[in-house]
């Protein structure tokens, strides 16, 4: 007899993990076909702007406002040949990683504190949102004063930039967990330290996330704001000192450098974010 069961229930089930395969396989397809169609739409409107730049550089506007794509994509391989593109890269990306990490440990820090505390965030909050009702560039004289001309300026605002985005969503994220579900987790025994990993940081990190978006490509941006006005070296240096010679091929190349980097950025913070995530759901189960 039992025999008789498993040759009618041996079937049912390689059908059915037969289904399951299939059924995986239809959705690779479908997410492969998905990122090709997303991938060709990109290089196509690409090749589009390069199409429409290329008949409006010298007919509809004047080259000297609109370089040629050739003119610039020649500008960045002159960069390329004699090391300057590179030596202004890391001028620019090392200050913008430091301002980064201090900008962002800071605000985990100072945003959890402000979170877990009523007292300190009752009397200190206010005063955080009206500095970052400030903006950064009126901020720049102040810290020419304190930090000088040179790196460490462009990593101070690099660092105020990320701090005050990062921050507030470090303070949102913690203070989004309902307390009755806190007091619940307690009953069951957890310590402090679950309490912080399995509850309060797996609920800030959506939060955290969310602002890497924006804070990392402004880590970028405050150190270019702060080359620009005073840098001797770095991309934004080069984009001013090209427009102040009326290099346009120059300039514009300089906004496509900037440009490329900042999709590069923009990728890693999308691969780090599905990681983040995925670790948030291991950590809440």
């Amino acid at each position: 007899m039992s025999t008789n069961i498993e040759e009618v229930v041996t079937p049912d089930r390689d059908d059915a993990v037969a289904a399951v395969a299939k059924a995986s396989m239809l959705g690779k397809k479908k997410r492969q076909r998905k990122s090709w169609i997303q991938t060709s739409s990109r290089l196509g409107a690409v090749v589009v702007f390069l199409i429409l730049w290329s008949v409006a550089a010298g007919t509809l506007v004047d080259t000297f406002y609109l370089p040629e794509p050739t003119a610039v994509a020649e500008e960045i391989w002159d960069w390329i040949l004699d090391g300057s593109l590179w030596t202004n890269i890391m001028a620019t990306m090392v200050p913008a990683a430091q301002g980064f990490l201090i900008g962002g440990i800071s605000a985990l820090v100072l945003g959890y504190l402000f979170a877990m505390s009523k007292t300190v965030s009752m009397v200190l909050e206010p005063f955080v949102a009206a500095a970052y009702g400030i903006p950064v560039v009126a901020l720049v004289p102040l810290l020419i004063l304190w930090l000088g001309i040179g790196r460490s300026l462009a990593v101070g605002v690099s660092a105020i930039v990320v701090f005050f985005l990062i921050f507030y969503n470090v303070y949102f994220g913690i203070k989004d967990v309902k307390q009755e579900f806190i007091d619940q987790v307690r009953i069951a025994g957890a310590s402090q330290w679950d309490l912080v990993m399995r509850v309060r940081l797996p609920s800030a990190l959506v939060w955290v996330v969310a602002s890497l978006k924006l804070a990392v490509p402004h880590a970028l941006v405050g150190v270019v704001v702060a080359e620009f006005l005073t840098g001797s070296e770095g991309l934004g240096f080069m984009l001013s000192s090209n427009a102040a010679q009326f290099n346009a091929a120059g300039t514009f190349a300089s906004v496509v450098v900037l440009a490329a980097i900042s999709f590069a950025l923009d990728r890693i913070v999308f691969m780090i974010s599905r990681r983040a995530l995925m670790w948030k759901e291991t950590a809440e189960r």
